[in-house]
């Protein structure tokens, strides 16, 4: 995921298979300085297979927005 030169500012990305690249990320989309998209590279090929945003207010709602990485999208 490139965010250089836009808004978003990626808080943390992480290797959760140890294969040296990462695979996880959480950005800040609006600057507030929480996470609100979260994305996720389930097959460990290079690409997001899953994306997830954050909407928040007084009752914060998770979207899978695309992929399913394998899993069933609950509610579907």
């Amino acid at each position: 995921m490139d965010t250089e030169n836009t808004q978003d500012h990626v808080l943390l990305s992480a290797d959760t298979n140890g294969d040296g690249k990462p695979d996880v990320w959480m950005t800040d989309t609006t600057g507030d300085g929480k996470a609100d998209l979260y994305q996720f590279d389930t097959t460990g090929d290079g690409t997001v297979d899953v994306t997830v945003t954050e909407e928040g207010g007084a009752a914060e709602r998770r979207h899978v927005v695309e992929g399913d990485g394998g899993h069933p999208v609950p509610g579907a």
